[in-house]
C-alpha cells in the first residue's frame, strides 16, 4: 500500500532510471502452480429405476385388487383382476363357432373329392376357418387382459380404485415402482464431460436421511450437450437394498473425476484479449513480453491457463493498455523503492 501511495505523486507512469532508458511500473504476480479438485457436486431428485401406472387395456368393473399397498410384489404377481364373465362367454362362443367350422371344412374337403362340391365352396370354407381361428384368439387376447399383473418386481403405491367401481380403458389403478436401485440425473459442466466414464463412482447424501452416505455408478451420458446452459445431463445408479431411498428425495451428489492435481489460475484482469486469441504480458529480464495462452475452465475472478504460462513466471495484471514488448517493466514496490532512492539522492553540481 505505501508503494501504491508513493507512486500517485509520480506525474506520468514512465519514469526514468538514472543513466538509463525509461520504464513503467505494473502490478504483477510470480505465477504459482494451484492445488485443484476436479471433483463435481450437484443436486438433484431421486427417480424409481422403473415406474408404471397400471392402466386397464379395456373396459370393465373391477373384481378383485389381491395386494397391499406399500408392500413389494414379484414380477408376474395379480394385482388387478376385472369381472370376465362376460368375457368368457365370448371366448365359449368363439370356441363353439371354430369346432364348426372345423367341422364343415373337413366335410367340405371329402365333397371336393368326390366332385360333389367346387374347389371355390373349399377355399370359401378354409377362409372362414381362418376368420374364426382368429376371432378365437382375439377373445382369448381380451380374456387375458382382464388380469394386470406385476411386469417387474417392485413396490406397489396407494391405491386409485376399490373392487366393484367400473373403469374405463387406460384409468389410473395403482403404482408400481422398483425400488432395488433408484436412478439420479444431474447436470455436469460440459469442460468435464472428458473426465466423466460410464462405471465411474459417485456418493451421495439425501437431506432425508442425515449422517448416511450412499454410492453408486454412473450409467448413462447424454450425448447431447444443453444449448443454454452448456451442461450434459449423466444418469447414475443408486444401489438401495435396504429400501431407505425413497423416488423423490433430494440428493447432494459428489463425484471425483480424477485428473490434474494443480493447475495455473491466473486472474481474469490480467487476459489481453485480441482478434487471433488471449495473450498476457510477461516481465522477462525486466522487460515486456506478450505470450499466447491457450485457456482453460473458468471459475468467478480466475481463468485456467493450459499453454504459455508456467510456475515461475511472472504475469503482469494491471497497465497492459500502455505495454509494448520489449518495454522495460518493473514492480509497483520496485518503482516505489527506486523513487524513494532518486530522492534521497544529492542533487548533481554543477
Amino acid at each position: 500500500m505505501r508503494a501504491l501511495a508513493l507512486l500517485l505523486f509520480l506525474p506520468s507512469l514512465v519514469l526514468a532510471q538514472a543513466g538509463g532508458p525509461p520504464f513503467i511500473p505494473v502490478n504483477m504476480m510470480k505465477v504459482a502452480a494451484t492445488p485443484v479438485s476436479n471433483s463435481v457436486n450437484a443436486v438433484g431428485a431421486l427417480i424409481a429405476e422403473d415406474t408404471v401406472m397400471l392402466r386397464p387395456e379395456i373396459d370393465g368393473r373391477i373384481d378383485s385388487l389381491p395386494f397391499r399397498e406399500g408392500q413389494p410384489v414379484k414380477k408376474g404377481t395379480v394385482l388387478v383382476r376385472l369381472d370376465a364373465a362376460e368375457q368368457r362367454a365370448r371366448v365359449a362362443a368363439a370356441e363353439a363357432d371354430l369346432n364348426l367350422a372345423k367341422s364343415r371344412f373337413k366335410r367340405s374337403e371329402e365333397l371336393v373329392a368326390q366332385n360333389f362340391l367346387s374347389r371355390q365352396a373349399l377355399d370359401e370354407a378354409r377362409a372362414n376357418l381362418d376368420i374364426l381361428r382368429a376371432r378365437l384368439r382375439q377373445e382369448q387376447i381380451a380374456l387375458d387382459k382382464t388380469v394386470l399383473r406385476a411386469p417387474f418386481d417392485g413396490v406397489v403405491g396407494l391405491r386409485q380404485v376399490s373392487p366393484g367401481a367400473y373403469v374405463a380403458k387406460g384409468s389410473d389403478i395403482v403404482r408400481l415402482d422398483a425400488l432395488a436401485h433408484l436412478k439420479l440425473e444431474v447436470p455436469v459442466p460440459e469442460t468435464y464431460l472428458p473426465l466423466v466414464k460410464i462405471n465411474q463412482p459417485i456418493s451421495l447424501t439425501v437431506d432425508a436421511l442425515p449422517g448416511l452416505q450412499f454410492s453408486g455408478k454412473v450409467n448413462a451420458i447424454d450425448p447431447v450437450v444443453d444449448a443454454v446452459s452448456r451442461n450434459v445431463r449423466v444418469r447414475a445408479r443408486i444401489a438401495n437394498p435396504k429400501g431407505v431411498l425413497k423416488p423423490g428425495m433430494f440428493a447432494r451428489v459428489t463425484a471425483n473425476l480424477g485428473g490434474r492435481s494443480s493447475a495455473i489460475l491466473l486472474p481474469e484482469q490480467a487476459l489481453v484479449p485480441r482478434a487471433d486469441g488471449n495473450y498476457v504480458f510477461l516481465a522477462v529480464d525486466g522487460k515486456a513480453q506478450l505470450r499466447k495462452v491457450a485457456l482453460g475452465k473458468r471459475e468467478p475472478g480466475r481463468v485456467e491457463i493450459l499453454s504459455g504460462v508456467a510456475a515461475g513466471d511472472t504475469v503482469v495484471l494491471d497497465g497492459q493498455i500502455k505495454l509494448r514488448p520489449g518495454v522495460p517493466v518493473v514492480s509497483l514496490e520496485e518503482a516505489a523503492k527506486r523513487m524513494q532512492q532518486m530522492r534521497a539522492a544529492p542533487p548533481a553540481r554543477k
